[in-house]
C-alpha cells in the first residue's frame, strides 16, 4: 500500500513539472517552471541546492545510475548536466529546440532528449558530442526513455506515435499505435520486456517491446496522463494526471489500487526510489509530496 507521509507545500516559486529519485544517495531532484532545479533530502525533504542557469521553465530531469550528477531541460533549448554533492553545473549541451524531456543511459555515459522537431539525440556527456541522432516521422518528441538493459530507446511523440530504437546501432525497430493523443510519459518494466506509455487520450497502454506487441491498456483518470513511473520490483504503475489525482496501478491485474487526491492542481511528474519504497510526485500546485509503499 502507498500512504502519503510527507508534504513540502511551496516547494518552488511556481509550478513544479518534473521529479527524480537519485538512486544510492537518497536524494530528490525537482525542475520547475520558476526556471529553477531543486536538490532535496530524501528523508528530511530539505533543499540542500538551488541550481540557477536554466533561462526558460525545466521540464523534465534525470538523474545518473550512480546518483552523482543530474541532467535538466529546458524551454531555454540546453540540457544541463549538475553534480549533486556540490551542486556545481558541470556541462551545458545545446538542443537545437525546445527540449521536452531527458533520460540517463543505464551505463551513465550518455542522456537522451527529445526535441521540438520529433530528433532524438543521444549526447555523450564525457565528449560533449552527439552519438547519434535518431530521426522520427512523427512530430514533437515530447517523451523518452532508455530500457534498464540499455538495449532500447523510446520515445512518444505529440501525435501519438511511440518509436522503440536499438542500441548501440540507432536502428528503428518498432513504431507502435494505439494513443489517439500526444504521449506525455514512458517507462521501462525493471526487466525491459515492457513498455508502459500514458498520454492525453486518458489512457495508459503496455507493449511487449521485442515482439512489438500490445498487452494491455488501463484507464481511470478523468482527464489527461502526464507521469508513468514503474516500481523497481515491477509490480505496480503510478500515475499523475491532469485531474489533480495520483493513481496506483496493478501491473498484473492492469486494475487501479489506490487513488489520491491530494493535489490542487495536476500532476506533472512521479518517481519511485530505486528500493521502491518511496514515491515522489509534483504538482502545478509547487508542492512536493512523498509517499511511503509498503
Amino acid at each position: 500500500m502507498h500512504t502519503c507521509i510527507s508534504v513540502k507545500e511551496n516547494a518552488h516559486e511556481d509550478g513544479i513539472w518534473a521529479v527524480a529519485w537519485s538512486p544510492k544517495t537518497n536524494k530528490i531532484v525537482t525542475g520547475s517552471v520558476d526556471d529553477l532545479v531543486k536538490v532535496w533530502d530524501g528523508e528530511t525533504i530539505e533543499n540542500q541546492h538551488t541550481l540557477k542557469g536554466h533561462d526558460l521553465g525545466v521540464i523534465s530531469v534525470a538523474v545518473n545510475p550512480s546518483g552523482t550528477l543530474a541532467a535538466s531541460s529546458s524551454l531555454d533549448s540546453r540540457i544541463r548536466i549538475w553534480d549533486l554533492e556540490s551542486g556545481s553545473l558541470t556541462t551545458t549541451l545545446d538542443g537545437p529546440g525546445e527540449l521536452w524531456s531527458v533520460a540517463f543511459s543505464p551505463d551513465g555515459r550518455h542522456v537522451v532528449s527529445g526535441t521540438y522537431s520529433g530528433a532524438i539525440n543521444v549526447w555523450n556527456i564525457e565528449t560533449c558530442t552527439k552519438d547519434h541522432f535518431l530521426t522520427t516521422k512523427g512530430k514533437f518528441a515530447m517523451s523518452v526513455a532508455f530500457s534498464p538493459n540499455g538495449q532500447y530507446i523510446a520515445s512518444g511523440s505529440e501525435s501519438g506515435q511511440i518509436n522503440v530504437f536499438e542500441m548501440p546501432t540507432g536502428k528503428l525497430l518498432h513504431t507502435l499505435g494505439g494513443h489517439s493523443m500526444a504521449v506525455r510519459s514512458l517507462t521501462f518494466t525493471p526487466d525491459s520486456q515492457l513498455l508502459v506509455s500514458c498520454s492525453d487520450d486518458k489512457r495508459i497502454n503496455i507493449y511487449d517491446v521485442k515482439y512489438n506487441n500490445p498487452v494491455g491498456t488501463m484507464f481511470g483518470h478523468t482527464s489527461m496522463f502526464l507521469s508513468v513511473a514503474c516500481s523497481p520490483k515491477g509490480q505496480h504503475i503510478a500515475s499523475g494526471t491532469s485531474d489533480k489525482k495520483v493513481k496506483i496501478w496493478d501491473l498484473n491485474t492492469r486494475q487501479c489500487i489506490q487513488s489520491f487526491d491530494h493535489f490542487l492542481d495536476q500532476v506533472w511528474s512521479v518517481s519511485y526510489n530505486d528500493a521502491g519504497s518511496r514515491l515522489a510526485a509534483v504538482s502545478d500546485d509547487k508542492s512536493l509530496r512523498i509517499y511511503s509503499c509498503t
